[in-house]
């Protein structure tokens, strides 16, 4: 299979426990209920796609171990490619140890195992050049910046999640990954990183420095794209109850790029990614609440009526 989007980055496991509540220094509690499945959120994307019916491929690493193996059959079984997948002899498998509160939100403490030797000797260039998009998320600079150099030979799109690395380098350390970059995202606290501004219009300065557009991630609050004549805020498409925002980004990611693929415009590729991720995170689990094409759909027809009648999304 030839994929039309690949996504880099990390493979892990998630082990979820959902709480009432954060324990203290020295404090044991029970959890309500626990969760151990496949994550990453570079992987969380190609899973999403694959669901989304759109083709998607995976390259990163995974430890030669259960966990590993536990990774690989889950890829198999979501249909995304993994034949650039590869199996660390000397590392272990990633792995992720999330707390959820009764809220949805989240708590990380991340081990990142093999994903932190994924290198530019993983890339393949053949395997690349055939994707119409590459997408890397929460991947090293120096890997990104690679990624950056090898975009330039293909006629493919780099999509760029860079998570909170930013933070440590800033705008100028990302100003040569930036100037190759077509579609960036980034959640608030990233965006002030970059801009020194949580003012999701502080994105719209970005576009300077060569993303053509510019995806900001505000959770509850919805979403906000820039682009060189337009901008586009999209509420959130918010569930009856919250269970867990993990994933909830990774999903919003790959909901707008197999909308955009299929041919929407702007607007309604938004709109459609604001409904993938609201139904994610009424769902336990980053993998396992990752929505179908058909349960999106469904929902995005019934609101895309009421908002040509002029009715507010809720």
């Amino acid at each position: 299979m030839t994929p039309d989007v690949i996504a880099v980055g990390n493979a892990n496991v998630d082990i979820i426990m959902y709480v009432d509540k954060i324990p203290g220094e020295d404090e044991a509690i029970e959890a309500q209920d626990a969760v151990i499945s496949a994550g990453g959120s570079a992987a969380n994307y190609a899973v999403a796609l694959s669901r989304l019916n759109v083709r998607s491929g995976f390259i990163g690493r995974i430890g030669k171990d259960n966990f590993g193996d536990f990774i690989k059959n889950e890829f198999i079984r979501e249909k995304v490619d993994i034949s650039r997948l590869k199996v660390d002899n000397k590392h272990p498998t990633g792995k992720v140890f999330i707390i959820v509160t009764k809220d949805g939100s989240r708590r990380m403490i991340a081990y990142r195992g093999a994903n932190a030797y994924v290198s530019k000797n993983d890339l393949d260039g053949s395997y690349i050049s055939k994707a119409k998009i590459l997408h890397a998320a929460s991947i090293r600079k120096k890997l990104a910046e690679d990624i950056a150099e090898m975009i330039l030979k293909y006629n493919v799109a780099f999509s760029y999640d860079p998570g909170s690395v930013v933070c440590k380098y800033g705008l100028k350390g990302f100003l040569n990954i930036l100037k190759h970059v077509k579609i960036l995202y980034l959640n608030l606290r990233e965006l002030e990183c970059l801009t020194g501004s949580k003012d999701p219009e502080s994105a719209f300065q970005l576009l300077r420095y060569g993303p053509r557009i510019v995806v900001v991630k505000m959770g509850s609050k919805g979403s906000y794209i820039v682009f060189s004549d337009a901008r586009i805020r999209v509420p959130p498409y918010k569930p009856k109850q919250v269970v867990d925002t993990t994933g909830a980004g990774d999903v919003f990611a790959a909901a707008l790029t197999a909308s955009l693929l299929k041919g929407y415009n702007l607007w309604d590729s938004a709109l459609f990614a604001s409904i993938a991720a609201g139904i994610k995170v009424s769902r336990k689990g980053a993998r396992n609440g990752i929505p179908y094409e058909h349960e999106i759909v469904t929902v995005f027809n019934k609101l895309r009526e009421k908002l040509s009648k002029g009715l507010i999304l809720t």
